[in-house]
């Protein structure tokens, strides 16, 4: 794998996104994207592939699309310390479609489709508990907090051979096995309860880390209710692979309408990849704390109260030389979700048509939450308060499933020029409890205008603009970290899809 991974890298990472219907795209070609992203019940346009494989049966020449889309996409996330707007970027979104069309029932079609992803980068993000200590640490001042950069991307696509049969002249039915390929990249604050921290701080008493950094001030403990790492997947991203399919029907009832039906199986991704875990800041403020503790309990200064601690910490095995960071070879599980889905498109005259679609995509299994194995941490500090090397974590996501409603037309002004537009609804599967602001996949309402113009019987070209009306989320209190208590995470994005089609 790793022969090829640069090849791969040096093209996935101009696909990194944000996606629109959680994190899948709304529709995948600028025709689709233009009516709203509809595309089950249309029988004549070969990205239809990437929804419905039955649908190329009705396609009887050899045709080639070429797509891409450039996505802008707009980020805020705000809290007691911040109110910072993302990185301001431009996405390339490409995708190629192939229908091999023959007289015979059988038809054959090959895509290649960036399926979706999610992601932001903050850079300058403030937290209360990541200070910079070769200033002074007793002052609280926010010019003394370190600016830290929040960065995440996920960017999944699919090879998808395609085989479509026309039971009758009416019905066919279709099947995309797929392989997919992803990548992600990660870097931000992480927290952990108190009680991971499993290692043992006195033998003679029992006590873990956990009881120590959690137990209240009053009970001799350090009052956290939560450990925050900086954690980093590293200079390469973690990568996977996934196997999938989808199934697909298609009804011509007459020249005028059509119906379509497609069912997704889900598929399970591991990344695998190296990751970081930085303890530096947190230990820093525990240190403080248990300064501050000696000289309650009567050291008579800062120098004798920071001696007492040094030995505390050496008789618990913890050498201050060693630091706070860890590098791991790391796995993470998620899951690309099932999807079932059903549409028509229905030709009102000789010059529109309409169409809708109406899906549901079963987010709720499979973004539930990140599943994280750590494996081989290489530093000792951190292996006696975890009590392992090896460390098995979990972040709640608590997706909920999403009804997306698609809404397109189109009108042929003249033979060789169609005008299109489309609305798509998507309702939000992200809770505000769990929404983190570089995963902010969170809009709901997509507005979409564009055109088609034939410029030869052979030759065509598709363009679509898609506006994505900006999502805010308020967050009371957060279940994934403190930071985000009484907080709000937005998107926004503005699309434009290119298709260059060409019939052999």
């Amino acid at each position: 794998m790793k022969k090829y991974s640069l090849v791969i890298a040096i093209f996935v990472i101009t696909v990194s996104l944000f996606a629109t219907n959680g994190m899948n795209m709304i529709g995948y070609g600028a025709r689709s994207s233009a009516m709203g992203g509809i595309s089950l019940g249309l029988l004549d346009d070969i990205n239809s592939l990437n929804n419905n494989p039955a649908a190329i049966s009705f396609i009887d020449y050899k045709g080639l699309e070429l797509s891409t889309g450039l996505l802008i996409p707009a980020v805020n996330f705000k809290n007691d310390l911040n109110d910072i707007d993302g990185e301001s970027k431009i996405f390339p979104l490409p995708s190629l479609g192939y229908v091999h069309g023959t007289p015979c029932k059988v038809t054959f079609g090959m895509g290649f489709y960036t399926q979706g992803g999610m992601g932001a980068t903050y850079e300058g993000v403030k937290h209360n508990i990541f200070k910079n200590y070769d200033m002074d640490p007793t002052t609280q001042d926010d010019a003394y907090i370190t600016d830290l950069e929040y960065h995440s991307s996920i960017a999944y696509m699919k090879l998808m051979p395609t085989v479509a049969y026309q039971v009758t002249p009416k019905l066919s039915l279709g099947l995309a096995p797929s392989l997919g390929y992803a990548m992600l990249e990660m870097k931000m604050p992480y927290t952990l309860a108190p009680s991971d921290m499993k290692g043992v701080a006195n033998p003679v008493t029992g006590m873990t880390f956990g009881d120590m950094f959690g137990a209240p001030n009053s009970a001799g403990g350090l009052g956290y209710d939560e450990i925050t790492a900086y954690a980093d997947m590293g200079e390469d991203a973690a990568t996977a692979l996934g196997f999938g399919g989808k199934f697909g029907a298609a009804y011509k009832v007459n020249s005028a309408l059509s119906f379509g039906f497609a069912y997704t199986a889900q598929s399970t991704i591991t990344f695998e990849g190296e990751a970081s875990m930085d303890m530096t800041a947190q230990f820093g403020d525990a240190y403080e704390r248990m300064v501050g503790g000696a000289l309650q309990q009567g050291a008579p200064d800062v120098t004798t109260a920071q001696g007492m601690v040094n030995a505390q910490l050496v008789g618990m095995g913890i050498d201050m030389q060693k630091g706070m960071i860890a590098d791991y070879d790391s796995e993470i599980e998620m899951a690309w979700p099932q999807e079932i889905g059903v549409g028509f498109e229905y030709q009102i005259c000789e010059k529109i048509s309409f169409g809708a679609d109406v899906k549901w995509i079963n987010w709720a299994e499979a973004m539930d939450e990140f599943k994280m194995t750590f494996t081989e941490g290489t530093n000792d500090n951190i292996n006696t308060m975890m009590g392992s090397e090896d460390l098995h974590l979990t972040m709640p996501l608590d997706w909920d499933d999403q009804v997306v409603i698609a809404l397109g037309t189109e009108y042929k002004v003249l033979p060789q020029l169609a005008l299109r537009a489309g609305y798509n609804y998507a309702s939000n599967p992200v809770p505000a409890e769990t929404i983190l602001p570089i995963f902010p996949a969170v809009v709901e309402n997509h507005i979409t205008l564009g055109f088609g113009y034939c410029f030869t019987k052979n030759l065509k070209i598709d363009m679509a603009y898609e506006l994505n009306l900006e999502k805010e989320i308020e967050v009371d209190e957060s279940i994934i970290a403190n930071e985000y208590d009484n907080s709000t995470s937005s998107l926004a994005e503005n699309v434009i899809h290119f298709t260059l089609g060409y019939k052999f």
